[in-house]
């Protein structure tokens, strides 16, 4: 049964290199995670490469606080 008023602890964390193949392929979407110790780019493991560079979706997100990740907005020209 589930606890809701305990916290998750950290082993319980998801973690970008673990969850960001299977977020960039559930959605079929490339993935920038962003940080201070580490950048990464992801992309999905299991499609078919887009023929047009611009058809690309691409999610950014940017760690924060050491703990967070928040979605970065990205401009394109």
């Amino acid at each position: 049964m589930y606890n809701f008023n305990m916290q998750a602890t950290v082993q319980k964390w998801m973690t970008i290199p673990d969850m960001g193949y299977v977020i960039a392929s559930r959605y079929n979407v490339v993935l920038v995670c962003l940080s201070l110790k580490q950048n990464i780019t992801i992309f999905p493991l299991r499609s078919r490469p887009l023929s047009y560079i611009h058809s690309h979706r691409i999610i950014c997100i940017g760690h924060v606080y050491g703990s967070h990740f928040v979605q970065v907005r990205i401009i394109m020209i």
